[in-house]
């Protein structure tokens, strides 16, 4: 990655991030305690015990490169696991700090609530230092989080994949853009399996021209909290791509496991 690419860009749709305050409402609430055992620690901003954080460091071992699920350390990490061969995805690569089990479960669940917001720029910290390679190949210019549709962005007041990409753009010095939108309500998909979360996710993303203008041709990390099937950010990096983005790069916090 050149040093043009850790440059905040001024690109219409985009966002540097108020780090600061995050932070400072995340210190008030929880000082002292660490995020997943609760146990005190001497530096509230660390936000993890060290116990907690090895723990963190440990789920991210060798991981494909394509799907993000955990692979063997001598397995060929770049042209697709033995659950993903064969399966298309709308997003080029993907990364995750590990799977979504024990304490990256127990934080992503508290992320969902606003009352978690402050949590994005801990868990980033640790994705950017874990998977600090496969981000530096990405060669992206920009962030893009995955978006709520309206109406539940209005019930919950909040979406954890903006948080999250918010807190990346300010990681990486990169701009965050909302190229996208989401158009189409869809039932939660937790209830369906894989063909049926890729059949309800058609046609659900549509780009805002705007905000595109300014990153077409270039690589992007597509923002989302978990990635289960790859159904979701397949269906927005095929947004994407179809406006002239690309390649994209699917970047979450917990990766499923049997589900892909």
């Amino acid at each position: 990655m050149d040093d043009r690419t850790r440059l905040p860009i001024n690109l219409p749709g985009s966002r540097i991030v108020p780090r600061r305050l995050t932070e400072a409402v995340g210190d008030l609430a929880f000082p002292g305690d660490c995020l997943i055992c609760d146990s005190w620690i001497e530096d509230a901003r660390a936000g993890l015990c060290l116990d907690c954080r090895d723990e963190l460091f440990d789920a991210a071992g060798p991981a494909c490169q394509r799907c993000a699920l955990p692979v063997g350390p001598f397995a060929d990490r770049a042209s697709g696991c033995g659950d993903c061969s064969g399966r298309r995805y709308g997003f080029d690569a993907a990364v995750a700090i590990g799977p979504y089990e024990g304490p990256i479960r127990h934080l992503c669940l508290r992320l969902k609530s606003v009352r978690g917001a402050w949590l994005a720029p801990r868990l980033i910290d640790v994705l950017a230092e874990a998977r600090a390679e496969e981000l530096a190949n990405a060669e992206a210019r920009a962030v893009v989080p995955v978006p709520l549709h309206p109406w539940r962005r209005l019930r919950r007041r909040y979406n954890q994949s903006e948080a999250l990409a918010q807190a990346l753009a300010h990681r990486l010095g990169l701009p965050m853009v909302r190229a996208l939108r989401r158009v189409r309500p869809t039932s939660a998909l937790w209830r369906v399996g894989r063909v049926e979360r890729h059949r309800q996710m058609q046609g659900v993303f549509q780009t805002n021209q705007k905000s595109l203008e300014a990153i077409l041709g270039v690589p992007v990390l597509l923002v989302d909290d978990i990635l289960t099937t790859g159904a979701t950010c397949s269906a927005a990096s095929r947004a994407l791509k179809r406006a002239g983005v690309g390649p994209v790069m699917a970047v979450v916090i917990g990766r499923v496991e049997g589900k892909g």
